[in-house]
């Protein structure tokens, strides 16, 4: 039977982009499908850590704004700030718009294709293969391909179309709200004793999450989100507002909204992916999967990998390729399993975290975790033993 593509991809960011590009160099027929235009504005702190910069097949430094090789991390009480320096950097510091943006036209050179829609409007899984009705400027067209990939983030239609919604994946989310604020725009000094290129992670603003300051070339990303999995009766999603991150940027920065015209965006974020099953032809990666971490609130290094696991599935060429990607995701999802814990135990008492940092050995390991992936086996044993 002749289909129109090899492979759809819903959602042409990070985690549609790994895919594709694998896919593509494999020599398969792929088609991204997304209802924006790139470049495009996309609310992310965009951090790039050591793991997610090996993990891309390509080399992002035409695109990357600032390195930094020191982390600031605040408290919820007031207790001491750590300021910590590593040898090494501990991320890179891009921007959203941008990095997407590279990131395709990388995947249109390996030979994808992109088409931009304005919805999709239904999804037929059959024995043999994937019917996909799309909506484009010029009216409805009907797409075919033996599976799809589902990349289109934690408000997409591909889960809902394909019938994963009430999946006990999706039932914890997160939220996070940022501003772009100019250096032009700064005092001098911040009010907050801080230096205008300090990456900081800050949780005092609210529980189950943090407030951040992401330095980037011409500017300041500055945000709060909640990240923490939610119990029952409690949800500090409701915290993440308009006037908590207006008082942040008070705060931290002495910059008083009320005078001055700042862009201010939200994001969801998809989590408890540690428990997503994948099934059918219908493959979840990124925040469509729940695989942002629940303790860090990253997501770009969980899309990328996760794109990569979907397209190293169906290129191994298994008759049930949801069992195959199931394989290949399992690595990742242990992660976030532990982090699912971590995040729990630590936004609970957060005073328990900073003392870990505050121990040479385990917060060399911390950040080598956070920013190299080293198995999390190893950090969980450590802190057993030593933080008990």
């Amino acid at each position: 039977m002749s289909f129109d593509y090899d492979i759809l991809i819903a959602g042409a960011g990070p985690a549609g982009c790994a895919a594709a590009y694998d896919l593509a160099r494999a020599g398969r027929r792929v088609l991204l499908l997304d209802r924006r235009t790139f470049p495009r504005p996309k609310a992310c702190a965009c951090g790039l850590t050591r793991k997610t910069l090996a993990a891309l097949r390509y080399s992002v430094d035409p695109v990357i704004e600032r390195v930094c090789s020191e982390i600031v991390l605040q408290p919820a009480d007031a207790s001491e700030t750590l300021r910590i320096r590593t040898r090494t950097p501990i991320c890179a510091m891009a921007v959203r718009e941008r990095f997407d943006a590279f990131c395709l036209e990388q995947t249109l050179a390996a030979g994808a294709a992109f088409k931009k829609i304005e919805s999709i409007l239904a999804l037929r899984e059959l024995p043999t293969h994937i019917e996909l009705d799309i909506a484009t400027a010029n009216g409805r067209q009907t797409l075919t391909a033996p599976v799809l990939i589902g990349a289109d983030g934690s408000n997409g239609q591909t889960r809902n179309l394909a019938n994963h919604a009430t999946d006990p994946a999706w039932l914890s989310r997160g939220f996070a709200l940022e501003a772009t604020i100019p250096y032009a725009m700064l005092p001098s000094p911040l009010p907050a004793g801080i230096a205008p290129h300090d990456l900081i992670f800050d949780f005092a603003p609210l529980p189950g999450g943090y407030g951040w300051l992401f330095p980037k070339g011409d500017h300041i990303n500055i945000g709060v989100g909640a990240f923490a999995p939610q119990t029952a009766g409690e949800s500090h999603l409701k915290l993440v507002t308009r006037e908590l991150l207006t008082r942040y940027i008070q705060q931290k920065l002495g910059i008083d909204l009320t005078h001055v015209n700042v862009h201010i965006t939200g994001q969801h974020l998809g989590m408890g992916g540690h428990a997503y099953t994948p099934r059918g032809r219908v493959l979840l990666t990124g925040d469509a999967a729940g695989l942002v971490d629940p303790l860090t609130g990253e997501g770009i290094h969980s899309a990328i990998v996760s794109g990569q696991a979907a397209a190293a599935a169906i290129l191994a060429g298994a008759t049930d390729i949801a069992a195959a990607y199931a394989r290949h995701l399992h690595p990742l999802q242990q992660t976030l399993a532990f982090s699912h814990r971590a995040a729990r135990h630590f936004y609970a008492t957060p005073e328990r975290g900073f003392r870990v940092m505050r121990t040479p050995l385990l917060r060399s390991l911390v950040l080598k975790t956070y920013a190299d992936g080293v198995p999390h086996t190893k950090l969980l044993t450590t802190l057993a033993r030593l933080v008990a």
